[in-house]
């Protein structure tokens, strides 16, 4: 079991990981990079995508609390580059990103309640 301090700074630093290779992303790209991304300020979709990856780090934390699944943080922040990347390029308007972010990340938590709710049932 991690400690409270491990709970939270791991999935902290795989945002700020993953906020820190979307700018860098976003500022190498105009050296011929297949996906060049419009113009204007990186930040409101770097804050976007790094906020959600937080939350989505927490959730899979939590759902893998008992069973010691390390490294899903990871995977949560390799999927959030692929969206600042997608976002960067298109910029859809911050809203709908929001509003499509809240119901993945609500399906995401109703799966991992049956997820812990069924290894809760194993055990017993």
């Amino acid at each position: 079991m991690t400690s409270s301090y491990g709970t939270f700074l791991k999935p902290l630093g795989a945002s700020a990981a993953l906020v820190a290779l979307g700018w860098a992303a976003w500022r190498w790209a105009a050296t011929g990079m297949p996906m060049t991304p419009l113009p204007g300020s990186p930040w409101p979709y770097l804050a976007t995508w790094g906020a959600l990856c937080l939350a989505g780090c927490l959730l899979i934390r939590w759902a893998t609390a008992h069973d010691g699944a390390e490294g899903m943080d990871y995977a949560v922040a390799v999927l959030g580059f692929a969206g600042i990347r997608l976002s960067l390029r298109h910029r859809p308007e911050l809203t709908s990103l929001w509003a499509y972010a809240a119901l993945a990340l609500a399906a995401g938590a109703a799966v991992a309640l049956l997820w812990r709710r069924s290894r809760r049932t194993r055990r017993a």
